[in-house]
């Protein structure tokens, strides 16, 4: 039996839009992985606490996958106690998957924030990491994370499926400008948001009165 190629993104989905599954589907087509498993941060630890409920935004994470064969939802941090920390959920993997070549998706602005979280340093001794670039963000990668994660900078996407963790891989995905911030100050300003999401969460926050509050 062949070993599982996944990939992990993860985020607080505050609400998840299209920009989100563009990138997840981008790189799962690009790379040809078996599934993306959309982590949601429950308690992020290096930000602000989400708007929305964990339940609420789960809900509209679901939502917004249903039509997405190759994209599903992970509820993995809701059911831990405490900050959600990514190192955590990787050798949680790692430990019910030895075998399987895993995929972190991180935009470069969060891997550029990567000296920040928890362990940072031994995320890739248990996952691949692919960096995306994102529209009308900052697309440089910084010099002191460069220079640490030059050994493990490759070319060659092959190489992702081959060994099941050690490698970064910057990938273009699909420019969608848009961000969860950017909808909430819509909502609150009443400007429209529905170009910006699936048409499922955006009839679910119509019907909740989500971010209206």
């Amino acid at each position: 039996m062949k070993a599982e190629f996944i990939g992990l993104y993860g985020g607080t989905f505050d609400p998840i839009h299209l920009g989100h599954l563009t990138a997840a589907s981008d790189v799962q087509k690009s790379i040809d992985l078996d599934e993306v498993r959309m982590i949601l941060s429950s308690i992020p630890p290096h930000r602000d606490q989400p708007v929305l409920s964990t339940k609420d935004r789960f809900s509209l994470l679901t939502m917004a996958l249903k039509n997405e064969p190759k994209l599903c939802a992970d509820s993995g941090e809701m059911e831990r106690e405490g900050p959600s920390y990514m190192v955590d959920t990787l050798k949680g993997y790692r430990k019910e998957k030895p075998d399987c070549s895993l995929v972190l998706i991180l935009g470069m602005e969060a891997f550029n924030g990567l000296m920040s979280w928890r362990c940072w340093e031994k995320l890739i001794d248990l996952a691949h990491i692919v960096v995306t670039d994102r529209a009308g963000f900052h697309n440089e990668m910084e010099k002191t994370l460069a220079g640490y994660f030059q050994p493990h900078l490759t070319k060659e996407k092959s190489q992702l499926k081959q060994l099941t963790h050690g490698k970064i891989y910057v990938q273009s995905v699909s420019p969608v400008a848009v961000s969860a911030t950017d909808i909430r100050r819509r909502i609150a300003n009443k400007e429209p948001v529905r170009h910006m999401l699936t048409n499922g969460c955006w009839e679910m926050m119509q019907e909740n009165g989500f971010y209206t509050h």
